[in-house]
């Protein structure tokens, strides 16, 4: 297999640049909006619901006693070729800034207040709302105190669930990353084995893939690789599908595992400039 040329080296270098530049302005947006929002806690619960955007591009609305937003989303549905919005409930401000540029979101509430009447719930609409949240508490607290610890513990898990999610998109996002960066010097160290169990392999290959012994047969093409394995019985894949299946942060223990037995007599805690 032939070397990749020398432009797209250093194209593939400038895409892990990139993504790494992406990664740090999703993370100061994000960390810039929540301080501007837990700044103004207090003025947002007393405002009320603000429709941030409503025409035919973006619908955002944002709630701030529950401190979740509502966008919609547009999509085709191909058995009719008829055109549907459907309204979806974004409860975190990183899902948010995914969404939307957060200078278009602050630029939002600026215009808000130029124009109160069309942004903000009516008077009589948030009081049906209060009534129904007063409501929904009192039914809640009417209920008998195992029940009220057994809804309690769902949202635990509920809340538990979705944090779990983002930080499993974080490490697998984290592992991209890694072998993106790592795949100049992988050329010259060679395939890494990682796991060489009977039931369980799993090597890190000169090109940046894996070759693992697990069943990919179930899984959608796009997470196979199309290169060959070097091995029988092995298949190729991307540090994506690796991640799904085992621990990223294991797999990382299991590269530098790895280094230390190949290259016993280098000292690994050293920098070089």
């Amino acid at each position: 297999m032939s070397a990749p040329s020398p432009r797209l080296v250093a194209l593939r270098e400038l895409a892990a640049e990139a993504e790494l530049e992406r990664r740090d302005f999703l993370y100061e947006a994000t960390e810039q909006l929540r301080r501007f929002l837990d700044q103004n806690r207090n003025r947002l619960r007393e405002i009320g619901p603000i429709k941030l955007v409503d025409n035919e591009q973006d619908y955002l609305l944002y709630h701030p006693v529950d401190e979740t937003w509502t966008t919609r989303l547009t999509y085709q549905d191909p058995a009719d070729s008829e055109w549907y919005d459907e309204e979806q409930l974004v409860d975190t401000i990183s899902e948010l800034i995914e969404l939307y540029n957060p200078a278009d979101i602050l630029s939002w509430f600026i215009e808000a207040a130029r124009d109160a009447p069309s942004h903000l719930v009516s008077a009589d609409e948030l009081a049906r709302e209060e009534e129904l949240v007063e409501g929904g508490d009192d039914w809640q607290s009417e209920l008998p105190p195992p029940q009220q610890e057994t809804l309690a513990a769902q949202r635990l898990w509920q809340l538990a669930d979705a944090y779990r999610a983002q930080l499993g998109g974080t490490q697998a996002q984290l592992l991209r990353e890694f072998t993106a960066n790592a795949e100049e010097v992988l050329r010259r160290t060679g395939d890494l084995p990682l796991l060489d169990e009977p039931d369980d392999m799993l090597i890190l290959r000169a090109d940046g893939r894996f070759e693992t012994s697990l069943d990919l047969s179930d899984r959608p093409q796009d997470v196979v690789a199309s290169a060959e394995a070097r091995r029988p019985g092995l298949s190729v894949t991307e540090a994506k599908t690796i991640a799904a299946f085992y621990d990223p942060a294991d797999v990382l223990h299991w590269v530098t595992e790895a280094l230390a037995d190949r290259y016993p007599a280098v000292d690994f805690t050293a920098v070089y400039e």
